[in-house]
């Protein structure tokens, strides 16, 4: 479906809701005007609310409908602008807001979050952590790994309260992982893992932090002893925490609220960008119930061609090319020499961005063996899943790139 067509999907959806709200609204009134007592009280709650939450729907059809328009303009989406108060530029900025007694005890005792976004925080020495790992070096199925022994003893600031997390190799379904958290900029070097290039972020259990009330006046300084490593044999199995998320997470329950509510609580989401997301969901689910065009929605693949991009490299000046421009770059299964275009991609389409480098081996979390890349992927600084569709989930990979999906252009001024 091309843009044109879902967002005049969506305004449809979007004007039938409008004049389905009138209708309970006006029996309301009647309800209220002919009945008297209980009864007109009653009936006046009903239709009241079936016209507030018809309208809400609506609502959130403009919105949805506004979003998929900036899609194709290239203008900053929705999501992303109201939660700019979150990205990691604003943590690091010291831009989160101071939290309250009130919402610390709630994130604590309603969802299990000892630590907030935006917290300081320091690694706890190697001694430390490392009494509290079994045999493997997890602690409750979590790794420990040798790219994190050099912060040890250093302060932080807490990016996001993991929550849930996605389990690339086995299951494929987000998971509950409890009583961990990302801290800023802390992403995995692969240097002791056959220097892989995936930089994902490392995650942290809490039991391995010292939190705010528990930082001592003076630390030790920080073990720097790292465990003698063999470098990695072609084909060997490697571990990681990305290869054992499942044994590290547990299945999350269908009723389990807590994954809608608790990012919201531990700050990973302001709550602009929480409307904006729930009210798009909802929206999405009922144009899904009619057969309607939902957000985002991807432009249909032209031909079966996979064309190149001009070669980049880390530091160049790209610009997001247009979703029709795109699905000219793709194959009839969306894909470019292999690599799938994610719909978390076209909220970036427009905008310039510069290049962070070029991922040209990774593990595969299934086998955990390295495999090169056929053809090396672009990532870009600051581009990462905002987690909106895997219902808030605070992994922030890095989105990959083909190079015939950007164009290179001119550093700003």
């Amino acid at each position: 479906m091309n843009t044109h067509s879902a967002v005049s999907s969506m305004h449809k959806s979007t004007l039938a809701l409008t004049a389905a709200a009138c209708l309970p609204a006006l029996l309301a009134v009647l309800a209220v005007s002919i009945f008297s007592g209980v009864l007109a009280l009653g009936l006046g709650i009903v239709f009241g609310f079936g016209a507030l939450l018809l309208s809400a729907l609506a609502w959130a059809g403009h919105l949805v409908e506004e979003r998929q328009k900036r899609i194709e303009t290239g203008q900053p989406d929705l999501f992303l602008t109201r939660n700019a108060g979150r990205s990691e530029a604003a943590v690091r900025d010291g831009q989160v807001p101071e939290w309250s007694g009130l919402r610390r005890w709630l994130a604590r005792h309603g969802f299990g979050h000892r630590l907030m976004v935006g917290d300081s925080v320091r690694v706890k020495s190697f001694d430390a952590i490392r009494a509290t790992l079994d045999a493997d070096g997890c602690l409750e199925g979590l790794p420990f790994m040798d790219e994190m022994v050099a912060l040890c003893g250093q302060p932080l600031r807490v990016y996001r309260v993991v929550d849930k997390i996605y389990d690339y190799g086995r299951s494929r379904l987000m998971r509950r992982l409890d009583n961990c958290v990302l801290l800023l900029g802390q992403r995995c070097d692969g240097g002791a893992h056959a220097s892989c290039e995936a930089a994902c972020y490392l995650i942290w259990k809490a039991a391995w932090l010292e939190a705010p009330g528990d930082l001592p006046a003076t630390t030790a300084p920080a073990v720097r002893t790292v465990r003698a490593l063999a470098p990695a044999s072609p084909g060997e199995a490697l571990s990681c925490q990305y290869t054992q998320l499942t044994q590290a997470s547990q299945e999350v329950a269908a009723a389990d609220g807590r994954g809608l509510f608790g990012p919201l609580v531990a700050g990973n989401v302001t709550a602009a960008a929480f409307i904006v997301a729930v009210a798009t969901r909802a929206f999405n689910a009922l144009q899904g119930r009619r057969g309607g065009a939902t957000y985002p929605s991807k432009p249909l693949p032209s031909d079966d061609k996979t064309i190149r991009g001009e070669s980049l490299a880390a530091g160049d000046w790209v610009r997001v090319k247009t979703p029709a421009d795109i699905a000219r770059a793709m194959d009839k299964n969306s894909k470019n020499r292999g690599l799938w275009f994610d719909a978390d991609m076209l909220k970036h389409c427009g905008q310039a961005y510069q290049v962070r480098g070029r991922v040209e081996k990774i593990i595969d979390v299934g086998s955990g063996k390295i495999i090169p890349m056929k053809t090396p992927c672009i990532v870009l600084e600051d581009v990462h899943y905002s987690g909106e569709f895997q219902g808030f989930g605070e992994q922030h990979d890095f989105l990959y790139w083909r190079e015939a999906w950007l164009t290179r252009i001119a550093p700003p001024t």
